[in-house]
């Protein structure tokens, strides 16, 4: 199964909510791969250094992407696209259809993921915690909908 992960950028959120969901489908030996994208037209930016360092303090080290806008072709190879946010998730839904698309929001317990770009080091480690948390509920809720690691 593939899960694409949708921001604004394609620098910070989404990009860091990939890695940790590689990572835990990995230890948990899940079929699943990851990728992400932007919903602005950003082409071959790096992930932002604070990001990469975030990640690092989640014991993620080596990850590396470039930004890219969603996409047709993103959309059809992906089985579920999760965003950041509710508004996100609305932009998309003009042209994804529904069952295909989910933000965090209604899969974990707190609402939209707040946009780090700009912030301080603490605000980037906040925000990998919270992916981190996200990425859990995440993995349960992809387990029930779509009978993984049964």
């Amino acid at each position: 199964m593939k899960v694409l992960f949708v921001c604004t950028g394609n620098t910070c959120r989404s990009p860091m909510a990939q890695a940790i969901l590689q990572r835990k489908a990995k230890e948990e030996r899940l079929d699943i791969t990851a990728d992400s994208a932007a919903i602005m037209m950003t082409y071959g930016e790096r992930v932002n250094p604070k990001a990469i360092e975030a990640l690092k303090k989640l014991g993620i080290s080596g990850f590396s992407h470039t930004s890219q806008p969603v996409t047709p072709r993103l959309i059809d190879e992906s089985d579920l696209i999760v965003t950041m946010t509710w508004q996100q998730r609305a932009a998309l839904a003009t042209v994804v259809d529904d069952e295909k698309l989910v933000a965090f929001c209604e899969v974990a317990p707190f609402g939209d993921i707040i946009d780090p770009y700009g912030g301080d080091e603490e605000v980037y480690d906040k925000c990998a915690a919270t992916l981190e948390k996200a990425v859990e509920y995440l993995i349960s809720y992809l387990k029930g909908r779509f009978s993984l690691g049964n």
